[in-house]
């Protein structure tokens, strides 16, 4: 994770000084995010993601190298941003080397096709979990409604404390005279 947020500092290092991106709170409105997104990524407390490098790359016309922004030895600039003197570009004419466009824009669709695939994921699961819980409240649900109709059954004959076919002994004798 550090060595990414290092790699993130450098590049708005070099956006600062070159590429006309002065401030945390310009780099994160043209990236997409919020400015404490940024000043978190810049002091370490949030890790560097394939969606903020895919932001960081459009947000700056694709002059950083891919591989250099996720963390691999190669040079921080795309290789024909390099080709002209920094002082011939303008910030508002970035040079876009079309490669890394197009690689930063793979990149951004299959980041998303993961992050919906990860979501799909958790709804199932989620869905699942209901499922289980539904299946248990009407096992729940007929239990209960066997209790009540038993419950039902016995105060139908109300009071009467002998179990039903025993005649009362008084009522048998008054019955007989």
């Amino acid at each position: 994770m550090e060595k990414r947020n290092n790699i993130f500092a450098a590049a708005f290092d070099e956006l600062k000084r070159n590429h006309g991106i002065k401030t945390q709170k310009e780099l994160a409105r043209r990236m997409g995010v919020t400015e404490n997104t940024i000043t978190r990524i810049m002091k370490g407390y949030t890790e560097v993601t394939e969606d903020i490098i895919t932001k960081l790359q459009t947000a700056s016309g694709c002059i950083f190298n891919l591989q250099w922004l996720r963390g691999e030895d190669v040079n921080m600039l795309a290789s024909d941003v390099q080709k002209e003197p920094p002082v011939a570009r303008s910030a508002s004419q970035p040079t876009i080397d079309q490669s890394s466009m197009v690689n930063a824009l793979i990149a951004a669709h299959d980041a998303a096709i993961s992050a919906k695939n990860e979501t799909i994921a958790s709804l199932r699961e989620s869905l699942e979990d209901k499922d289980e819980l539904i299946e248990s409240l009407h096992e729940q649900v007929a239990e209960l409604q066997r209790q009540l109709a038993q419950a039902r059954r016995t105060s139908s004959m109300g009071d009467y404390t002998y179990p039903v076919g025993v005649a009362d002994k008084s009522e048998i004798q008054r019955k007989n005279l």
